[in-house]
């Protein structure tokens, strides 16, 4: 059939082509990267700093759909026809909580409404408020670690993007990026990721089955503060920050547009800002 050949062709072309953009939306900005998979590895094709209102967002917390709405308007007018995109959610706003690993008898939909169930009662919420994800914990097969957050909150950043065309592939916590870039750090493989923010600070450990999370900035004013709370020294941190300042000493750089090997400029004038959106443009989407 040689119908068959020709359009396997165009499919495999615009798996190729189409732009991979990962989208962090902070209090104040929209931070964007997009990016092309090609025979050398990841491309740059554009990067995008938006302004948002103040208050558009507080602590994580979606406040005024309407500036984020528009927004996203100024920015989508720019996006290609295919793209996949990838939407980082706040870390903020999630909650992690080991559950019981169902029985292998127990065949879907009843294991996922177990799961539900249980994620629930530990937050001591209903299932009908939290949209959750899970995933296994080698380390203990005797327990899957469920993410979640509050459904209603998921819910209005999906419509707010829906609003403008815009359908992500993922919705992911910012974090859990963090990992996909332990690479770039070379031989001296760092035990833990930290990026910075100026109201907290983001962290993953560089594992085989990485554990992520979030630490207030008010708990944790300095990158000593942060190191005594994670419990680690400063030479095993790779260190990156949305605040224009030098690695701490002793830390080392995570560079995330080191994963790029084609860039365009102009670039923009403090790369750290798009740690997260290199993250999520480059990451594998699952489940």
């Amino acid at each position: 059939m040689p119908n068959s050949k020709a359009k396997d062709t165009e499919i495999v072309t615009m798996v190729i082509t189409a732009w991979q953009i990962g989208l962090e939306i902070q209090h104040e900005t929209l931070r964007a990267v997009a990016v092309q998979r090609r025979r050398q590895g990841w491309q740059l094709r554009h990067w995008w700093l938006i302004p948002l209102p103040e208050n558009t967002f507080r602590e994580g917390v979606l406040q005024s759909p309407e500036n984020l709405i528009k927004g996203l308007a100024q920015w989508r007018r720019e996006l290609p026809l295919r793209h996949q995109l990838r939407v980082a959610f706040p870390t903020q706003r999630t909650l992690q909580r080991p559950v019981p690993t169902p029985d292998n008898r127990l065949q879907e939909p009843a294991r996922e409404s177990y799961l539900a169930a249980a994620a629930a009662r530990q937050l001591q919420m209903t299932p009908a408020q939290l949209s959750w994800d899970y995933t296994a914990m080698p380390q203990d097969p005797a327990q899957l670690r469920v993410i979640a957050a509050r459904y209603s909150e998921v819910q209005e950043m999906l419509t707010s993007l829906a609003k403008q065309r815009l359908f992500p592939a993922t919705l992911t916590p910012g974090a859990s990026v963090l990992p996909a870039l332990g690479s770039l750090c070379g031989p001296a493989k760092p035990r833990f990721l930290v990026h910075r923010e100026c109201d907290h600070w983001l962290w993953a450990t560089s594992s085989d089955e990485p554990e992520w999370g979030w630490v207030d900035a008010r708990q944790a004013q300095t990158f000593s503060d942060l190191c005594l709370q994670l419990a680690v020294e400063p030479h095993e941190v790779a260190f990156s920050s949305a605040v224009a300042e030098p690695v701490p000493s002793g830390a080392l750089p995570l560079d995330a547009w080191r994963a790029l090997v084609r860039l365009q400029p102009p670039l923009p004038q403090h790369g750290g800002s798009f740690t997260v959106a290199i993250g999520l443009a480059i990451g594998r989407v699952s489940r």
